[in-house]
């Protein structure tokens, strides 16, 4: 009964937009020609599209300077990175407050979450040079995704296009980095070659990092599509997991096959990945062996995907797959899970201002049981500068290895954890004002049996349970505008988290920001420069309030650009996970092809 009151809303505003739509205007243009890939199973316009979606494109990210991916998706609404280090060495991502193992991170459509931990979700495998768009699905996504997109879902979609380009830079705390993506250069206009790597050695003690990748994507034959991705890191994790110098060390591979059939009215899609991490960790480098342990996790899933057009409104998607996900541990022990899942997702045009989209989603365990996830969302465009659209949908998340059987001095996990479950709403409008592109989103997601890591007092171990129930609301705004060779991105997200049994102390639950803001322009100036400048400002509930701002100056020779960054310009002293401090004033000098 709670969650049908909790739909109603839902319910009532998708009527209000089914309305029959009076006749003034019959036909209204696309609005853009967008194509989102990650909101439904099957690839859509963009203004058919219910859900809240935020993209950067290629771009948008060469204008702004972004020289990472991590620092990509700080420029998004909804999104709050908690990192431990520069560059991404480790950071944990948050969408519209939801904890770190909320969020599905995809690469081409294929998981990278960890069953392990998801501390291991922001190993990206890939370079920023080699990025075609990044595209973040705020709120649950369990009916298109399953598991683990409570709080939405980041996909991360590579470069198809014919291209080399690469960049190396050096700086402060003896940090250097480089990386290139090259296709149709010397390598086959149907493959993309890239490889990264970056070291530093610290701002303080037990701090520095060193890590690196390599990927290979390209078609085999017509239809088929082979990827492959390897990387690894060793990093001083200081603080990170509890008051000891700590150092770990992890490896990723992940590898996918992908193929594309059509047949008279039917298309299909077939798709079989593999991955594999490993990760060695210890406790305190000064005393080797105690409380140090390896893990080595694997995963595989394999699905199949089809499409038709039942008459001229109505796209029908459905499809199945299976997997399962093993861990050999010195710590958590041998454990496994074995799931399979089924699907079915329909978008309907009732009329040529109007799109429903309707999926539903049963997901099995071999250890957690059923979860059914349904979906619905709904989008009306009323005229050439404003879109209506709205969203509800349900969504779970089965506990980690890491939070079921993790034990160290500071930690002790429950075995006896139940999976988490929540439903979210979303209203929103999309409007295009004197060239500026402005959204605005009010949501709220009710969830149970979130799992945290409490404690009665400080001193105490960090054990693990299930928080009865945690409800969201939130508000977030944004705006972009684009002129020739300039762009300006803003946004602004605030959030008001409640527990229902709050503890004492909770380690990630209760540790969001508040409201956040951010501002990132790039402008070309005198001198033949172009000048970038990005501010992110937070309000965490822990008291702390701070401003970061970054910057990149560029100057174009020939086929080489050189640049100057820098981040944390005002030398603000803060914290994103509590415990580990963050960098201070950095710079760097580098080099990009054009």
């Amino acid at each position: 009964m709670r969650h049908s009151l909790r739909l109603r809303p839902a319910l009532s505003l998708a009527a209000a937009l089914l309305l029959p739509v009076p006749a003034a205007a019959q036909t209204v243009p696309r609005v853009t020609s967008d194509v989102v890939v990650t909101a439904t199973v099957t690839p859509v316009p963009a203004e058919t599209v219910g859900r809240t979606v935020s993209t950067l494109t290629r771009d948008d990210l060469t204008a702004l300077g972004v020289s990472s991916l991590v620092d990509g998706l700080r420029l998004l609404p909804g999104v709050d990175l908690r990192a431990r280090g520069g560059l991404g060495v480790q950071t944990d991502f948050s969408l519209r407050g939801a904890t770190f193992g909320q969020a599905l991170v995809l690469i081409d459509g294929v998981r990278l979450n960890n069953a392990q931990s998801g501390h291991h979700n922001g190993e990206l495998p890939a370079p920023i040079v080699g990025i075609d768009r990044l595209e973040v699905v705020a709120g649950p996504a369990s009916a298109v995704h399953g598991a683990d997109a409570f709080g939405g879902t980041i996909q991360i979609l590579t470069r198809r296009d014919r291209h080399a380009t690469g960049e190396i830079s050096g700086g402060t705390f003896g940090t250097a980095t480089g990386q290139t993506s090259v296709s149709g250069y010397g390598v086959p206009a149907a493959w993309t070659l890239s490889a990264w790597g970056a070291r530093s050695g610290g701002f303080m003690f037990d701090r520095e990092y060193g890590m690196g990748g390599a990927s290979v994507r390209g078609r085999v034959r017509s239809g088929m599509t082979l990827d492959a991705r390897h990387q690894r890191r060793a990093f001083g994790a200081n603080g990170f997991y509890g008051n000891s110098p700590s150092k770990e060390w992890t490896e990723g591979t992940v590898v996918s096959a992908q193929w594309h059939i059509s047949r008279s009215a039917w298309s299909a899609q077939t798709r079989v990945a593999g991955r594999q991490h490993h990760d060695r960790f210890r406790w305190d480098i000064r005393r080797p062996g105690f409380a140090e342990n390896t893990h080595t996790t694997q995963a595989f899933e394999a699905d199949v995907t089809a499409s038709r057009l039942a008459g001229s409104r109505l796209r029908v998607t459905l499809g199945t797959g299976g997997g399962g996900d093993w861990i050999d541990s010195s710590n958590l022990g041998d454990r496994t899970y074995g799931r399979a899942y089924g699907f079915l997702e329909g978008l309907w045009t009732p009329a040529s201002r109007v799109s429903v989209h309707g999926g539903a989603r049963v997901d099995h365990y071999s250890t957690f049981g059923t979860a059914w996830s349904p979906s619905l969302s709904i989008s009306t465009v009323v005229n050439e500068r404003v879109r209506l659209r709205t969203s509800a949908a349900r969504a779970f998340r089965i506990p980690t290895f890491t939070e079921r059987y993790y034990r160290d001095p500071a930690h002790q996990a429950s075995e006896v954890l139940r999976p988490e479950r929540g439903w979210s709403l979303d209203i929103g409008a999309d409007l295009n004002l004197a060239g500026w592109a402005l959204s605005v989103t009010p949501f709220a997601r009710w969830d149970d049996d979130v799992i945290d890591w409490v404690r009665e007092r400080a001193g105490d171990r960090w054990r693990t349970t299930n928080v009865h129930s945690v409800t969201t609301r939130g508000l977030e705004l944004a705006a972009t505008r684009r002129w020739a060779g300039a762009v300006v991105r803003a946004h602004y997200t605030a959030l008001d988290l409640h527990a229902a049994r709050p503890p004492l102390l909770s380690k990630y639950v209760l540790e969001y920001a508040r409201q956040s803001a951010g501002l990132a322009m790039a402008v070309p100036t005198g001198w033949r420069t172009h000048l970038a400048l990005t501010f992110d400002a937070r309000d965490r509930v822990d008291g702390q309030q701070y401003v970061l701002v970054g910057g990149r100056v560029t100057r174009p020779l020939g086929r080489v650009a050189v640049f100057i960054e820098a981040a944390n310009l005002l030398d603000e002293t803060y914290r994103e996970i509590a415990g580990v401090p963050m960098p201070g004033r950095t710079w760097s000098v580098g080099l990009r092809t054009r």
